[in-house]
C-alpha cells in the first residue's frame, strides 16, 4: 500500500510553510512511491513545494496561494541546486526526477499572489512588479526539468506572473483537464521547452494572456555559447526562463521537442491558441495537433493572429524540415485572423478540416511541405 502523508496533520502550532516543509520532510524519509494530500482549509505559502521522485501530490477542495510579496513557484521539483549568490539565476545543477504528479479534485486551485512585490530591474533602473519572462523561471507557477513520467490536471489557475506551466528536457508526460485565467505578459498556459518528448495535452479552457499551448524549441545546439554567468541580466532579460539552459553539452535530442500530442483545447485570449516554434538548429517532429477552437472572449476586440501557428524566429539558423511530421485538424478560428499560419519551410505538415467559422482563412509563406486536406 502506498504511504499517504496530510498535511492538514502537520499544521498544528505551525505556518504552512513550516507545516508542508515537515510534511514533505516525512515523506522523504519513506522509501517508496508515496502521496501527500492538500485538503481542508486554503493553503498560504510563501515559498515553492519542492516534490521529490515517486510522489502525487493531490489538492482535494481547496486552493494553494502564494502570498503577497513573494517570488517564487508554486510547485517545482525538489531536484534544483539553487545559488546562494543568485537564487534566481540558472541552478547550479538539476538532478534527474521521475514520476510526479500533481493532481487537483474537487475544485482544486493554484494561484500567485494578490499583490506582487517590487523589484529593481536592474536592465532599466526601474522598480516594478515582477512580471513576464524578462524576470526569470521563479514567474513559473508550475516548474518541472529533467523529469520522466509526470502528470498534471484538475486546476483552475489564478493570477499568474507569466508562463503557467513549463517544462524543460521533460517527458512521458500527460497534462489534462486544466482551467487558465492568466491576463498577463507573456500569460501562456502550457510551454514545451528542448528536450521535451512523448507528452499528451487535452481537455484544456479559459482564457490566456499569450499563447495557449507552446511548442518552443530555442536552445542553442553548439556548447560555444557564452558561460551561463555571462548572458544574465543581458537584452531584457534580469533571469534565466529555461532553468537548463545552463546544459550547453546537450545532444540533438535534448535541443528538440517531439511526438507531443495536444487536443481539445478550447480558449480565448492573446496570440494564439496552438503554436509550434524551432530556432538555432533545433527540430520539433511528431506533433499532432485536434480539435482546437476558440471560445467568445469578453473584449472581443483582442484579436489572436492565428489559432495555429507553425514558425521560427527568436534566433536564427532554421533550416527547412527543422519542423517537420506535424499533423493538424478540425481547427475552428472564431475571432482569430487566421485559422493556420506558418512562415518557415516545413516538411510533411498535413492540415485537415482547418478553417475560420465563416470560411476558410490560412497564411502560408512556404506552401511546400504543407498538404491541405
Amino acid at each position: 500500500m502506498k504511504n499517504i502523508f496530510y498535511v492538514s496533520e502537520y499544521r498544528v502550532g505551525k505556518n504552512d510553510d513550516e507545516a508542508i516543509f515537515e510534511c514533505f520532510g516525512a515523506r522523504t524519509n519513506c522509501a517508496g512511491e508515496a502521496t501527500v494530500v492538500f485538503s481542508g482549509e486554503d493553503y498560504l505559502i510563501s515559498r515553492a513545494i519542492e516534490i521529490p521522485s515517486d510522489t502525487t501530490v493531490i489538492v482535494d477542495g481547496c486552493m494553494i496561494k502564494l502570498c503577497d510579496g513573494s517570488f517564487d513557484n508554486v510547485f517545482r521539483g525538489n531536484n534544483y541546486v539553487l545559488s546562494e549568490d543568485n537564487p534566481f539565476g540558472f541552478p547550479i545543477e538539476i538532478k534527474p526526477i521521475r514520476n510526479v504528479k500533481i493532481l487537483g479534485k474537487n475544485r482544486a486551485t493554484l494561484s500567485g499572489p494578490d499583490k506582487n512585490p517590487l523589484m529593481k530591474n536592474y536592465m532599466t533602473g526601474k522598480v516594478e512588479e515582477p512580471l513576464g519572462d524578462f524576470w526569470g523561471w521563479r514567474t513559473l507557477t508550475i516548474s518541472l526539468s529533467k523529469c520522466d513520467g509526470f502528470e498534471i490536471g484538475g486546476f483552475s489557475f489564478e493570477n499568474a506572473r507569466c508562463w503557467t506551466l513549463s517544462f524543460d528536457i521533460c517527458s512521458n508526460g500527460y497534462i489534462h483537464d486544466l482551467h487558465f485565467n492568466t491576463d498577463v505578459k507573456n500569460g501562456d498556459g502550457i510551454d514545451f521547452r528542448s528536450g521535451c518528448h512523448n507528452c499528451v495535452v487535452e481537455k484544456i479552457t479559459g482564457f490566456t494572456g499569450d499563447d495557449t499551448v507552446a511548442c518552443t524549441a530555442l536552445r542553442k545546439t553548439a556548447a560555444s555559447i557564452p558561460s551561463p554567468s555571462k548572458i544574465y541580466p543581458g537584452e531584457y532579460y534580469l533571469y534565466p526562463m529555461e532553468p537548463t539552459g545552463y546544459i550547453t553539452d546537450r545532444t540533438q535530442y535534448e535541443c528538440d521537442i517531439s511526438d507531443i500530442i495536444i487536443r481539445n483545447v478550447k480558449t480565448c485570449g492573446k496570440h494564439h491558441g496552438i503554436i509550434c516554434l524551432a530556432a538555432n538548429g533545433c527540430r520539433i517532429y511528431n506533433v499532432e495537433i485536434d480539435n482546437i477552437g476558440e471560445v467568445v472572449a469578453e473584449d472581443m476586440s483582442l484579436c489572436r493572429e492565428a489559432t495555429v501557428k507553425v514558425y521560427t524566429g527568436y534566433g536564427s539558423g532554421y533550416t527547412k524540415g527543422d519542423i517537420k511530421d506535424i499533423t493538424i485538424s478540425n481547427v475552428t478560428a472564431l475571432y482569430a485572423k487566421n485559422a493556420f499560419y506558418c512562415n518557415a519551410e516545413v516538411e510533411n505538415v498535413i492540415l485537415e478540416n482547418v478553417m475560420n467559422d465563416n470560411g476558410d482563412t490560412l497564411r502560408i509563406d512556404y506552401p511546400d511541405g504543407i498538404v491541405i486536406k
